[in-house]
């Protein structure tokens, strides 16, 4: 019997006749397949080599970004820039790391240079017009998907892009005949469809918008979006049957139910009332932060804060109170419209809201002492016994199904006299229902029962109208209490 035939090594285990041009070969290997720390070591072997190796200088900056290195990896990306300058990869990385960093200024030089270095490639453009979409330079970034499509027609991220952008510039027809241009080039595409979908679903064609978001969910059965979006068109079509089905799905893939899935249910009468789930309440206001003013006051007719205003005026008055406050809660405080209306009658604000866009807003106001992003029970807790003067929310209660343990924590937390004013959505019955605005209504007789078990004093309780939907005024109620 021979003896056993050694075995060879590997050609990078060898250890012989590396160069730096088959050590980047290796790292890039090991980069595509998510193997970063092989691919850094390949990269500084052979920077060893030959400092100036551009490509490895590059590519270990990607490992660095990859890893969350952003500093050395803006360093290590110039330097391989000032090395091979030609190279318009090298700018459009670091144009998009640049934009992660919301240098956009910069990043826009970067893909500049891009484009000049490599005029007739699409994805300079794509990346440009991204950049553009950001700055809000809406019909230069449609110009440059265009000028991206113009230039590599089989490209569907140029079309499909646009689609997006067109969407939530609500030009439907637009987007979805872009959208149907990327489907056209790559028809797999879920993130495209459901873009198609809404496209359908806006131009009142909720059939084949089921169809979009169905074919989507067959591409992506745990993209929790998706089965949202398919409920609602289902249950625009006639087929609630359907629309419970794929909204328990929904609910199902993430029980932090960010899209809402579960108060559809009660809506539809498939889940008993409960409380909203957070992650929902704080995504719908994060996304909601920078139009919230406009849309709600230009749009709906929004008045919460002034209809709380007359009423704490008028209760006041009828009651013989000062209408001076050292200490206000705001609950549910948004942007700071409570704030601003109740200015002169206030010293000290802090404001309570689940989502840090709108204490952002609200922070920027500077009517505030204190903000803080929690849920406004959790706040409540918080507060020490007899601190307050005064406590508002303005269409906050909307969003809370049982009022009594945030009554019973704001009685607690007045001092006596204190005043609580709040304004709700109504319905001729008792106890709190989910109303077809998905948001809670309240019974009267439900409220005023709530106000006494928590030990406080009716003051006033006024049928009020604080918004208009489908141009009607929605039905609520203002609400005034005292603490003896």
């Amino acid at each position: 019997m021979g003896r056993p035939r050694p075995r060879l090594k590997s050609y990078e285990q060898a250890g012989t006749r590396r160069s730096p041009a088959d050590l980047y070969a290796a790292a890039l290997r090991h980069f595509s397949s998510r193997r970063y720390g092989p691919a850094e070591d390949r990269c500084r072997q052979a920077l060893t080599l030959d400092p100036t190796h551009a490509d490895s200088l590059h590519l270990l900056g990607l490992v660095h970004w990859q890893t969350n290195r952003p500093d050395p990896a803006l360093d290590l990306i110039a330097a391989a820039i000032r090395c091979n300058p030609a190279n318009p990869d090298y700018f459009l990385n670091l144009g998009e790391l640049l934009r992660s960093q919301n240098k956009l200024d910069e990043a826009r030089k970067s893909f500049d240079i891009a484009i000049e270095l490599a005029p007739d490639r699409a994805a300079p453009w794509i990346k440009l017009a991204n950049l553009l979409r950001l700055q809000r330079s809406f019909d230069e970034a449609l110009l440059s998907y265009a000028h991206a499509s113009t230039l590599d027609p089989g490209n569907a991220e140029a079309p499909a892009l646009a689609a997006g952008l067109l969407l939530e510039l609500g030009r439907y027809a637009e987007a979805l005949a872009q959208s149907e241009v990327s489907l056209g080039i790559s028809p797999d595409q879920a993130e495209t469809l459901c873009v198609k979908g809404d496209c359908l679903y806006h131009l009142d064609r909720p059939a084949e918008a089921a169809a979009s978001y169905r074919r989507a969910s067959e591409l992506e059965p745990e993209r929790v979006a998706v089965w949202r979006l398919l409920g609602k068109v289902l249950e625009q079509t006639g087929d609630r049957d359907g629309a419970v089905k794929a909204l328990r799905r929904a609910r199902d893939l993430d029980p932090a139910d960010r899209f809402g899935a579960a108060v559809e249910l009660m809506r539809l009468g498939a889940a008993n009332v409960a409380e909203m789930p957070t992650a929902y309440v704080r995504l719908l206001f994060d996304q909601y932060a920078d139009t919230f003013d406009t849309a709600l006051v230009g749009s709906l007719g929004y008045r919460g804060p002034t209809v709380l205003l007359e009423a704490v005026r008028s209760a006041c008055e009828a009651h013989q109170k000062p209408l001076h406050f050292k200490h206000a809660i705001d609950l549910g405080c948004g942007t700071g419209l409570v704030a601003a209306a109740f200015a002169g009658m206030v010293d000290r604000f802090t404001g309570i809201d689940l989502s840090p866009a709108m204490i952002d807003k609200a922070r920027a106001t500077g009517r505030y002492t204190e903000l803080e992003v929690t849920d406004m029970l959790e706040a409540l807790r918080k507060t020490p016994d007899r601190s307050a003067d005064l406590v508002l929310a303005a269409d906050a209660m909307i969003y809370v199904a049982n009022l009594s343990p945030v009554l019973n924590q704001a009685s607690r937390a007045l001092a006596g006299g204190g005043v609580l004013a709040f304004t709700v959505e109504s319905h001729d019955g008792d106890g709190f229902i989910m109303g077809e605005g998905r948001r809670y209504a309240h019974g009267a007789a439900y409220l005023r029962a709530s106000i006494e078990a928590a030990g406080l004093a009716l003051l006033q309780l006024d049928e009020q109208a604080v918004r208009t939907e489908r141009g009607a005024p929605v039905p609520g109620l203002a609400i005034v209490a005292a603490k003896p």
